[in-house]
């Protein structure tokens, strides 16, 4: 992970937003999965991790995106299992599309024990798209449903 590196909550009317930014295009999904947990819940406060690969496709990038939050997002909802850490994280070029694979710490998140963030329903298309900076990078703005 770079300095350059991060992400930031921004305000969006009725949803969550947040502006991400990094130094290579895995960095960026790196860091949008990183600040999708931080909505969610505080990730310093969960400890146990299962560490877990996943793999998900899209035509363009911006697709690969989405589908990569709302696995995570998914795995949340289901299991409960907060992103705490993104290992190996590679995105290459498949046929016409993309395929991400990765893997994955996540920790357990109990509602008794670890707080409640944003009640995030799903990652949107609203206004997405995945571009490379003039001075270097990629950046990103997303829309999530809450």
């Amino acid at each position: 992970m770079s300095e350059r590196d991060g992400f930031e909550e921004i305000d969006h009317t009725a949803d969550v937003g947040l502006r991400v930014w990094a130094a290579s295009l895995e960095g960026l999904f790196r860091q949008a999965a990183l600040g999708l947990a931080a909505l969610l819940t505080d990730p310093a406060t969960i400890a146990e991790r299962e560490e877990t690969r996943l793999e998900v496709r899209g035509l363009d990038l911006e697709e690969l995106l989405v589908g990569w939050l709302n696995e995570l997002l998914y795995r949340f909802e289901g299991e409960h299992r907060v992103p705490v850490e993104v290992k190996e994280l590679r995105i290459a070029r498949e046929g016409e599309g993309y395929r991400l694979s990765a893997s994955v710490a996540a920790g357990l998140w109990d509602p008794a024990r670890h707080p409640k963030g944003a009640s995030v329903k799903a990652a949107t298309y609203h206004g997405l798209r995945v571009a490379a900076s003039p001075e270097g990078g990629y950046g990103v703005t997303l829309v999530f449903d809450a």
